[in-house]
C-alpha cells in the first residue's frame, strides 16, 4: 500500500491523446518535410553545379567556415540539453498535473456545493413569497 502512494499517478488519457496528436502534426511533420525540403536543395545544389572553383577559395571558405562550426557546436550542445530537459519534464510532468487538475476540479464542486448551500434559505424564502402571491392572485381570481 505505501509503494502504491509512492509510484507516479497516472496520466489523464484523453489530455495525452490530443498532446501525441498535436506533436505529430505539429513537430514531427514540419521536421520531416523541413528535412526533405533541405535534402533536395541538397541534391539540386550538388548535382546543378557544374561550375569549377579555385582551390584558394575553397581552402579560405574552410578558414570562414571553422570559427562558426565551433560557436555552434556550443549552441548545438546547449540545444541538446535544453531538448533533453523538455523530454524528461514532458515524461514526468503530465501525471502530476493530473493530480492538480483533479485537485482543481474537486475545489470548484466544492466551491458549487457551498454556493448552493448559501443560497438555498434566500431561494426558499422567495419560493415561500411567489407561492404566497399566487394564493393570493387565485383567491382575489374566484372573488
Amino acid at each position: 500500500m505505501i509503494e502504491n502512494q509512492l509510484s507516479k499517478p497516472e496520466r489523464n488519457p484523453v489530455t495525452h491523446r490530443f498532446h501525441r496528436r498535436e506533436v505529430f502534426w505539429q513537430i514531427t511533420i514540419p521536421l520531416i518535410l523541413g528535412a526533405l525540403i533541405v535534402v533536395a536543395f541538397a541534391v539540386v545544389v550538388s548535382v546543378g553545379s557544374t561550375q569549377e572553383i579555385s582551390r584558394w577559395s575553397e581552402i579560405s571558405l574552410i578558414w570562414l567556415i571553422i570559427p562558426v562550426l565551433f560557436v555552434s557546436l556550443i549552441f548545438l550542445v546547449i540545444l541538446a540539453g535544453l531538448v533533453y530537459g523538455v523530454t524528461w519534464v514532458l515524461r514526468n510532468l503530465p501525471p502530476y498535473t493530473r493530480l492538480a487538475q483533479d485537485a482543481v476540479a474537486r475545489i470548484g464542486e466544492s466551491v458549487i456545493n457551498v454556493a448552493d448551500k448559501t443560497v438555498e434559505p434566500v431561494l426558499r424564502i422567495q419560493m415561500f413569497f411567489a407561492g404566497w402571491r399566487a394564493l393570493r392572485r387565485k383567491w382575489k381570481g374566484t372573488k
